[in-house]
């Protein structure tokens, strides 16, 4: 009695805070928008608009660590802080059940208005470009017809099945917290706490358990999507519209609901650290290990230059024997997990440790890799780690949002963030590429699998040598995170090297980051035959942007939009 009191009593609490909140800033904007227009006139008036604007960029631009640490890290920390007990509180409750038909009728209202005034534009959820994870500022937003298709709760859950069913804003973290006291996780559980599961499903995830389990999309059992119609279908494996929804970045129809396999967790992962001090040698073991009958659970590499690395593998674990070490790596002020491995490298001698799950998961979430370095170059140092560790790691969304031009010029020009996904027989070559064209280490490898679907096969292709619906053929991804090490460094250049080379051995792009290639090659490299199918079924051509235009290099690196003549549409 007492639950279902509170049940009724926390939404009425919710929606009195929500409506205190909203008075708060009907008074507080008009003051605020008064002082704004006195200081800009005040400004105009004195000519100190210029100035005070080039110095505010000046410091985004050459003191951003000290922005990060001042401003990014204690609101980062804050809005954790606040999501987590609010998603306590949801789950509890089972609040976000209750609200999804809400939601689910404001986004198809949202879609018929669209209809109804013509379809004057092409459609796009409403999620600001600061907010995703990735390098792209996504400014094409901003002239097309936005729906506010934030769902960030999970629904239900099915024991019985083994089904977890969830909105698409519902990110890693989440499901780790909701999942792992239940004894249970996701086959795949990307690294970054940040990533939500309708950008893995739209985009694609993958984790070093890709090579038993496949990406993302192969642990999804069935989809719920608002179709340009303005009608909701529920899709699963059988139907088409099912598998062109991966790597389609939100161009076929609104993701409102997945549905999740699941399997069973254990309490530890036994992870093993294995040096290696060739190039030759890291392929030579990797390929054994990948291409094992019985793989272990988890396999990815860290490669510290071309000659110079670590393997690593896991498996599940429910209790430490007899002497056995357990790491709980996330703690505040210990190195971050690439360092730690680096430790096992220059030492060149094996490890064995046991590694909480949960920390297992997040082992790259403090140091975002190693990115994190790039904008705080003293986050090593133990001093830090002791005094500020416990408030990383600062939100990717939040760093981006205080992004100069500038900066973003610099990045453009001087940085790479780059996954090359291609056949495991091929991992020598790639390895050597980027030495060659980029040089950028910590290089990270992480081996997945991709499978045959038969009639319905999606953007990526079926693996060559594979015959009929099911077989399966092993990749491995490489990817850059950092400043490129090479002399007279052509980003442009550089990077379509290696887009010609993945598409001439049946290799692909991870296109979280934005491509150099043509629209031609673009779709050489990815096949669009069900894809244009499914969006010439349901208008989704006339309803939507084409993929390629989401992740072309030319419309993603300023932060202005190129409206082209078009508004906004709201």
């Amino acid at each position: 009695k007492k639950m279902t009191t509170l049940s009724h009593i926390l939404p009425l609490i919710e929606r009195i805070v929500g409506l205190a909140f909203s008075a708060f800033l009907s008074v507080a904007l008009p003051i605020f928008q008064r002082f704004s227009q006195l200081f800009q006139a005040f400004l105009d008036k004195s000519g100190l608009r210029e100035p005070l604007w080039n110095l505010f960029v000046h410091i985004l631009t050459h003191y951003r660590s000290l922005l990060v640490i001042t401003f990014v890290l204690p609101l980062s920390f804050l809005f954790d802080l606040f999501w987590s007990l609010r998603t306590r509180y949801v789950n509890k409750f089972h609040y976000g059940s209750r609200q999804h038909s809400a939601r689910l009728e404001e986004i198809l209202q949202r879609v018929q208005q669209w209809n109804r005034e013509g379809k004057k534009t092409k459609m796009c959820t409403a999620r600001p470009g600061w907010m995703t994870v990735s390098p792209r500022h996504a400014q094409y937003k901003n002239v097309l017809f936005t729906v506010d298709t934030h769902l960030p709760n999970i629904l239900q859950l099915d024991r019985e099945k083994m089904i977890l069913v969830t909105e698409p804003s519902v990110n890693i973290i989440q499901l780790l917290d909701y999942l792992l006291p239940k004894g249970l996780t996701l086959p795949v559980v990307p690294e970054m706490d940040e990533l939500t599961v309708g950008g893995l499903v739209n985009g694609y995830g993958i984790e070093a358990s890709s090579h038993k389990y496949g990406l993302f999309n192969e642990i999804c059992v069935a989809f719920e999507v608002v179709l340009p119609n303005g009608t909701i279908k529920r899709v699963t494996k059988e139907d088409r519209l099912f598998h062109a929804i991966p790597w389609s970045f939100g161009t076929v129809g609104f993701l409102t609901a997945v549905e999740l396999k699941l399997i069973p967790a254990s309490k530890y992962v036994r992870h093993r650290y294995i040096p290696v001090n060739s190039r030759q040698e890291c392929v030579k073991l990797w390929t054994e290990l990948q291409t094992r009958p019985n793989p272990p659970e988890f396999l990815e590499g860290i490669m510290y230059s071309e000659h110079k690395g670590v393997v690593l593998t896991g498996d599940f674990c429910d209790a430490p024997a007899q002497g056995e070490k357990v790491n709980h790596i996330n703690r505040w002020f210990k190195p971050y997990f690439y360092m730690h491995c680096k430790s096992f490298s220059d030492a060149n001698k094996e490890g064995v440790e046991l590694i909480p799950l949960k920390d297992y998961y997040r082992r790259h979430v403090r140091g975002i890799f190693w990115a994190l370095k790039d904008q705080i170059p003293v986050c090593n140092h133990w001093l830090f780690r002791w005094t500020l560790g416990w408030s990383l790691p600062p939100r990717v969304a939040f760093l981006k949002l205080i992004e100069s031009e500038a900066m973003t010029q610099f990045y453009e020009e001087n940085y790479v963030m780059q996954d090359l996904l291609l056949p495991l027989e091929r991992m020598d070559d790639i390895i050597s590429l980027c030495e060659k064209e980029l040089a950028v280490y910590p290089l990270w490898l992480c081996p997945f699998r991709v499978t045959n679907t038969g009639k319905y096969q999606g953007k990526v292709r079926a693996p060559k040598g594979t015959k009929k619906e099911g077989d399966y053929a092993q990749f491995v991804d490489a990817a850059t995170i950092g400043e490129p090490g090479v002399k007279h460094f052509d980003t442009e250049k550089s990077i379509q090297k290696m887009e010609d080379y993945l598409r001439k051995v049946g290799g692909f792009q991870g296109n979280y980051s934005y491509t150099y290639q043509s629209l031609q090659d673009f779709r050489q490299m990815f096949d669009h035959s069900l894809y244009d199918q499914v969006r010439a079924e349901t208008k989704g051509d006339e309803a939507f942007p084409e993929s390629f235009d989401k992740v072309t290099r030319k419309n993603q690196w300023s932060k202005k939009a190129q409206s082209n003549g078009q508004k906004k549409k709201n």
